[in-house]
């Protein structure tokens, strides 16, 4: 099931290894093309020498970086990124400033996750 007529690129960027391993075997099953880290520096340097067409992160990661690889997606005009968190909306928003529609609590379920994608790519 392409959501988005074509197999876009998802970077997912988790710490918690269940966590990150059944959204990627999710967004596979839903033809995404997954590239993972498990911390904001991973994904900063993944960022760099890849292309992604969007980007699910946590922001609450075990090197305190979460924050700066949401600011990089915020930089990016055209990325679609979605920030996940076990913190609810109010104290994200506090730490992080205003996430819109791009927010998902923890937990959640995955499909929820495809169905955001589909909807900001093909914006």
């Amino acid at each position: 099931m392409a959501l988005i007529g074509r197999t876009a690129k998802v970077l997912v960027v988790e710490d918690d290894e269940s966590v990150r391993r059944t959204l990627v075997v999710a967004l596979s099953m839903a033809n995404f093309r997954v590239v993972e880290a498990s911390t904001g520096v991973a994904a900063l340097a993944v960022l760099e020498r890849n292309d992604p067409d969007a980007v699910v992160v946590d922001l609450r990661l075990p090197d305190r970086q979460g924050g700066a690889v949401l600011q990089r997606l915020r930089s990016q005009s055209g990325l679609a990124w979605v920030a996940i968190s076990a913190l609810d909306r109010q104290e994200a928003e506090k730490e992080y400033g205003p996430l819109g529609s791009n927010f998902l609590t923890k937990p959640f379920d995955p499909w929820d996750l495809i169905r955001k994608l589909g909807e900001l790519l093909q914006r």
